[in-house]
């Protein structure tokens, strides 16, 4: 049975937007869950899951032109059916007030009429940059972008009708940052690993539940950040803190895998009385090793059928790496600006295959509830590792796992974070008063 993925409504005036990306191409295998585009309005981006599984079909990968709300953008089909003809199957009805959470069925397009009438122009500007100007009160149609395809960044807003400073100290367009929820409450912040994005953390912030805050941000030169150079741990923390300061982020919980655990040891110092507790499963920063043919063979990769034997390195059972995961993987190295951009970071951070800055000495001290979950399986970064933290730091080897206990034991990797959401909340109020009477900031 073939299921319509539609352009559906992400807040209750819309009556159009556009999609911003396709994570999915024609021919694509996907799973039910999976994302398949990133859609941005006026007042929102929103990334949309597949409704089914089956393989995407029907899509004209375009993206930054508008188009009505509940508009058939592409298929989802089963292997040797046919896509439907135009008209074949109507969207169904949504209820208005529901937020999309997927390609879910909505209103169909607004009748013809004056109000279809009016000009498509289509405005260019990352979510950051709508969010300055809608509080500034600037018309983003008076400002000139400077992104790809005339795109207003933030840092375009600096200045503009004496309103704004630039977005960020060194001028540049910022990490970007993903809500998987917002909600009331001290957040937890997630980083992922290299040659990865926030995309990889999806499944376990679905299995976290809808009561926690969470988000995650892409380390420079992955993901939806810019292709920044970072030389070191120190200086993704510091864009890190950066972005943290930007979104007003006051107190957190923290996670961080692999490179993302390095770069959450790196920041502990300048988060102070803000970190509520710290989450590393399999860091860097704790010992030399690291599988470096590992690092050179992702990005040596200029095809996906010679990344996945690579990527089945991470899992503990090789045969966990679905078609689902292997394309997405795909999708965030294929360019060959994002290989080059990654080839220089690991050339700065991990030389000759070494981990070039351990950062042990961060764990010295902390009164926040520190985890360190690690795979028994791991041949990426060695579980042996673990072995040189301090005797406070909790530490827990999961059998049959690898390097990636998010995806190989969410269940898992769910509770254990609620655990140590639930200590680092009850433990504040006395830390702080503690941090208070001896005049730490």
């Amino acid at each position: 049975m073939a299921h319509e993925v539609i352009l559906p409504r992400v807040d209750m005036d819309m009556t159009e937007g556009k999609i911003a990306h396709w994570y999915v191409r024609n021919g694509d295998p996907v799973s039910k869950g999976q994302v398949v585009f990133e859609i941005e309005t006026d007042k929102a981006t929103m990334e949309i899951e597949a409704t089914a599984d089956g393989v995407l079909q029907g899509s004209d990968g375009v993206t930054d032109v508008l188009l009505p709300v509940g508009q058939v953008v592409a298929w989802i089909i089963q292997p040797g059916e046919a896509v439907p003809p135009v008209g074949a199957a109507p969207a169904a009805q949504a209820d208005a007030d529901a937020p999309a959470t997927g390609p879910v069925a909505v209103d169909p397009p607004a009748p013809a009429g004056p109000a279809a009438a009016k000009p498509q122009h289509v405005l260019r500007a990352t979510p950051l940059a709508r969010s300055i100007a809608r509080s500034s009160g600037v018309d983003l149609h008076l400002v000139q972008g400077s992104g790809p395809a005339g795109r207003v960044l933030a840092r375009d807003l600096a200045g503009h009708d004496g309103l704004l400073a630039p977005a960020t100290g060194a001028g540049s367009e910022p990490l970007h940052l993903h809500w998987f929820q917002r909600r009331a409450g001290v957040p937890l912040v997630l980083l992922h690993g290299f040659g990865t994005s926030t995309g990889s953390w999806r499944q376990l912030a679905q299995q976290l539940g809808d009561d926690i805050p969470v988000f995650g941000i892409d380390l420079p030169s992955h993901g939806k950040s810019p292709r920044t150079h970072a030389p070191d741990l120190a200086a993704v923390a510091r864009m890190l803190l950066e972005r943290l300061d930007q979104e007003g982020i006051t107190a957190l919980h923290l996670v961080g895998h692999s490179m993302g655990g390095g770069a959450a040891l790196a920041l502990v110092p300048s988060l102070r009385q803000r970190l509520r507790s710290l989450t590393l499963l399999a860091p860097l920063g704790l010992g030399p090793q690291i599988n470096g043919a590992f690092i050179q063979g992702i990005l040596r990769t200029t095809r996906a059928a010679s990344l996945r034997p690579w990527l089945g390195m991470m899992f503990g059972d090789p045969a966990q790496v679905s078609g689902s995961f292997a394309a997405s993987a795909w999708s965030e190295l294929e360019s060959p600006d994002t290989r080059a951009a990654l080839a220089t970071m690991a050339d700065h951070l991990l030389p000759d295959g070494t981990q070039a800055c351990l950062l042990r000495e961060h764990l010295t001290g902390l009164t926040v509830p520190v985890k360190l979950i690690w795979g028994v399986l791991d041949r990426i970064v060695p579980p042996a590792h673990a072995a040189a933290v301090p005797g406070a730091v909790a530490v827990h080897l999961l059998p049959g796992v690898g390097h990636l206990p998010q995806i190989e034991a969410t269940p898992l990797l769910a509770l254990l974070l609620r655990q140590q959401l639930a200590a680092g909340d009850a433990a504040a109020p006395k830390r702080d008063q503690l941090g208070a009477s001896a005049g730490r900031p």
